[in-house]
């Protein structure tokens, strides 16, 4: 009796992985929001990506203000590149796992409280900018 105890309990096996389930039922309209998904994090990218290099290729817009503008857009381009991406990709396939969403959500909010304090150094420049002008 003690060794098939000791058999089973060495063959137990523990699966890890929670799958979500509902999140992605396969409905005619999936293709739709595949493609508008998609067709707005091509343009949102395209757009910071031109905003970053303009900056970075224009030496009239080496100044502080222009470079935290293009850190902020640098910002928007993470931020759209951790979430969207999964999104489209869970439009089309099997239902995502928890360990995904959770790591997606926390560079989510870590992205997001980096850009809030990028906002509120901007906010800092400009008050510095409009109460002592000659600095």
């Amino acid at each position: 009796i003690k060794k098939t105890f000791i058999m089973a309990q060495d063959y137990q096996i523990f699966n890890t992985d929670i799958i979500i389930l509902g999140i992605s039922s396969h409905s005619p309209n999936h293709i739709f929001l595949f493609s508008l998904v998609l067709g707005i994090f091509t343009v949102a990218f395209t757009e910071n990506s031109v905003m970053v290099l303009l900056i970075y290729l224009e030496t009239q817009l080496h100044t502080p203000m222009y470079f935290l503008v293009s850190q902020l857009s640098l910002m928007d381009l993470m931020l759209i590149c951790t979430t969207v991406p999964k999104m489209v990709f869970n439009y089309l396939s099997a239902s995502p796992f928890l360990w995904q969403g959770v790591t997606e959500i926390f560079f989510y909010a870590s992205l997001i409280g980096c850009e809030y304090f990028l906002l509120a150094v901007m906010a800092y420049d400009r008050y510095i900018a409009v109460c002592h002008p000659l600095r």
